[in-house]
């Protein structure tokens, strides 16, 4: 029996191991640092008569009184505001949300609190282990984020995508002692990455400075608004992180077969690349581009070898060695010779996870021995192998 801990934060799971965090506890700043608020508001007023036209999911407001979010929680009456009392105030009564609201929309509303919850923003840490030998956390059990990016969610989902194959591996016999053990090899680094990125975003929208004067009437007003205005519309890291959605890579890890330099590490920019360790690139396989005809259509819930320029029949002794073994393999032929190009090889093996384990231009050698060590049976010194790499700062 296995157990995935995907109970949060305050889960029994990580507690009951012992396992504690490592990182940032939080970040002095005006705004997304320290000790924050999310209260869970009803403001009908808001959309019908103020933001009816300009509906959006989330709302910044920023004037010498107040920093405040506000997030659309059903798309017409909730909402759930982010504010920062100072760290000597209680948290804000009914009276002090309704200032809030009302001071960041400029008018008066009606506003009834439903509930209030503290947290710290700035957070970004990692926890020591990801597990043991039959025990595993995922998600916040895992890592603790702040909620810039929306990097939170999408790790915990990446998370589930590699432990979930490599406990189905476990649990049907194919899957040897080390494929568990890659799962902390391969997951926490990308955990350290994406906490300290998103706290980097925290740092650089939390630590704007407010002109006295952006409210005033004239041409001093007018220019400040415009600069402030200018720096959250050039605020993409916020928003446009594909590099940090798309780009985790497991370069270095044992059930991973190098070949080739890796793409840059950026939080905005994400290069497809089929180097061994990353996200298998997409493409499609029919110019219909419907249901079906996306690559990741194709992949089953096994290992899928892609074989490009009518070289399906040269992988059969690979296809043969892993029915020998029990390890789930499909074959995919491929003919566009765009894909070929974007692969770059003309055999690619692609991990149950979406990402590439294997590439060559020929078929292995002893595809048995390939096999085993993308299986977590047998480390081998097989091909060339990267270090991981740290993302850079926006």
């Amino acid at each position: 029996m296995f157990v995935a801990g995907c109970d949060g934060a305050q889960g029994i799971v990580r507690r009951s191991l012992g396992i504690g965090y490592s990182g940032h506890e939080n970040l002095q700043q005006a705004f997304h640092g320290g000790r924050m608020v999310s209260t869970h508001v009803r403001a009908p007023a808001l959309f019908e008569e103020i933001l009816s036209r300009r509906k959006a999911w989330q709302y910044w407001a920023i004037n010498p009184e107040v920093r405040s979010v506000l997030l659309s929680v059903n798309g017409r009456e909730e909402f759930a505001l982010f504010s920062r009392p100072r760290d000597d105030e209680p948290l804000p009564d009914a009276a002090a949300v309704q200032r809030i609201v009302q001071r960041s929309a400029g008018v008066e509303v009606p506003v009834e609190v439903i509930a209030q919850s503290p947290w710290n923003s700035g957070v970004a840490r990692v926890a020591d282990r990801f597990g043991t030998q039959r025990i595993f956390l995922a998600g916040d059990s895992a890592h603790l984020f702040t909620p810039t990016g929306g990097f939170g969610m999408n790790t915990g989902i990446d998370d589930a995508a590699n432990l979930s194959w490599k406990l189905a591996a476990a649990v049907k016999g194919w899957g040897g002692p080390e494929l568990l053990a890659s799962y902390e090899r391969e997951r926490k680094p990308i955990a350290i990455r994406n906490t300290t990125a998103a706290r980097e975003l925290a740092k650089r929208i939390g630590g704007l400075s407010i002109p006295a004067g952006i409210e005033t009437e004239g041409a001093d007003g007018k220019q400040a608004r415009a600069a402030v205005g200018g720096f959250l519309a050039g605020n993409e890291p916020q928003f446009g992180s594909l590099g940090v959605q798309l780009g985790a890579r497991y370069d270095g890890s044992p059930i991973v077969v190098g070949d080739g330099e890796p793409p840059p590490d950026a939080i905005v920019e994400y290069t497809p690349s089929a180097v061994p360790g990353g996200r298998a690139p997409h493409f499609w396989l029919t110019p219909g581009r419907e249901l079906g005809d996306s690559l990741f259509d194709q992949l089953g819930p096994g290992f899928t070898l892609l074989a490009f320029r009518g070289r399906g029949p040269e992988a059969d002794a690979l296809l043969a060695a892993a029915a020998t073994s029990g390890i789930p393999l499909a074959r995919l032929d491929i003919g566009e010779a765009y894909a070929r190009d974007l692969y770059e090889r003309d055999f690619v093996l692609i991990r149950p996870d979406g990402h590439v384990a294997w590439r060559s231009d020929n078929p292995p050698s002893d595809a048995g021995e390939l096999l085993d060590r993308l299986a977590g049976r047998a480390q081998k010194k097989y091909g060339r192998q990267h270090g991981l790499r740290e993302i850079s700062a926006p």
